[in-house]
């Protein structure tokens, strides 16, 4: 956590937020980002110099310069993974003091679909929290690119915490035919640039109703792997009615079928001095309408005086909750027991005969206990 002061002297303890974009899809997006928004800790990681050239403004780290000599990874996943093996120090570097790792990227290609495993497993033995917000193809790029974009979020899920996925299909429909293709790409490109600012905004900003990191970290540690994300914002006199309608609405949310089975939900709600208590309410009473009666939900309010006459909403919805499969503060064994299908309660047991021996420590961990355990990697579903 990083601090920052207060009026009053005291030191607050505040989530420092990387957010790493990787490859060709993540790279720009992150750049355009931080011209959006210079405050927002980013590094863009990409094996291809031309890339990194363009987002001169932010951090860069060039991976693989020995595998694919500062081209891209054209494509194969393997390259990929292997170019950011040979930077491991490298990336991990990057998270000593991170509590939140983002990560934006497009699956199908090389760099992202081989990087982001390796990366996620290392903020995973780091102790890092981390969500991924990946965009899907286009089905018209064929089979095999869909396929390398479903193996790489298996593997990715192994070690996420929580998984946005926002399918290009979804970006588009009948009355998009005619638009340029540039245009298309930029839609996802776009959604993934307000998701993290207004992540970020809704953490780093003081707000007037509780939303800090320990909601988020409840969320993202037990919506099972994959959750959902909406954001929307409007203007003038009916704004808090327009933002409701564009979420209940939102074509990430299927149309809102998504909130009807929603088992956790976060809404973090922005607007100007001028905001009023009937605007939250109207957002929030159509939101829960949606919900199913048991749902976790928890909302937050900020103020910002750049917001003046506008109303934004960002939600994170989870269709699945569950108890976390690791302990929040350690990332130890903390399994639950649930009456329905899922994990087994496994529990870490004693060493049996083996009790009264000292334990084998090796650089500060117990060798003795298991290593997925150690490092807090979830097992496969």
């Amino acid at each position: 956590m990083s601090e920052r002061a207060t009026k009053e002297g005291l030191k607050i303890s505040a989530p420092r937020i990387l957010v790493m974009g990787v490859g060709s899809s993540g790279t720009p997006a992150v750049a355009r980002m931080c011209e959006l928004n210079p405050e927002l800790d980013a590094v863009a990681i990409d094996t291809d110099t031309k890339g990194l050239e363009a987002t001169a403004a932010i951090r860069v780290i060039h991976v693989g310069r020995t595998v694919t000599n500062g081209c891209s990874a054209g494509g194969d996943v393997e390259l990929g993974r292997q170019s950011i093996e040979k930077d491991f120090s490298n990336i991990r570097a990057q998270l000593r003091q991170a509590d939140l790792l983002v990560i934006v990227a497009g699956l199908g290609g090389g760099t992202g679909s081989g990087a982001v495993p390796v990366i996620t497993r290392i903020a995973r033995e780091a102790g890092t929290l981390v969500l991924c917000m990946l965009t899907l193809p286009f089905a018209f790029e064929g089979k095999s690119i869909t396929r390398k974009a479903e193996d790489a979020l298996k593997r990715i899920r192994t070690h996420a915490d929580a998984i946005i996925r926002i399918p290009n299909e979804m970006m588009v429909d009948r009355s998009d035919a005619d638009l340029p293709v540039e245009q298309i790409f930029a839609r996802s490109q776009q959604m993934m640039i307000d998701g993290i600012f207004a992540l970020w905004r809704m953490l780093s900003q003081t707000g007037v109703c509780g939303l800090d990191f320990a909601c988020i970290q409840i969320m993202l540690r037990n919506c099972d792997g994959f959750c959902h994300y909406a954001g929307a914002d409007a203007s003038g006199v009916d704004r808090g009615t327009a933002v409701a309608e564009k979420i209940v609405k939102h074509r990430l949310l299927n149309d809102g079928k998504v909130l009807e089975k929603a088992a956790g939900l976060i809404i973090g709600l922005t607007g100007g001095p001028d905001l009023k208590l009937s605007e939250i309410d109207e957002v929030m009473r159509q939101v829960q309408e949606k919900l199913p009666e048991d749902s976790w939900v928890n909302f937050g309010v900020a103020i910002d005086s750049a917001c003046e006459n506008r109303l934004s909403a960002i939600v994170l919805v989870a269709e699945e909750w569950k108890e976390p499969l690791m302990d929040d503060a350690r990332r130890q064994m903390g399994f639950g027991f649930n009456s329905g299908q899922g994990e087994l309660p496994l529990e870490t047991i004693g060493k049996g005969r083996f009790a009264n021996l000292d334990s084998t420590i090796h650089e500060g961990q117990d060798l003795d206990v298991p290593t997925y355990i150690r490092r807090g990697i979830k097992l496969p579903r």
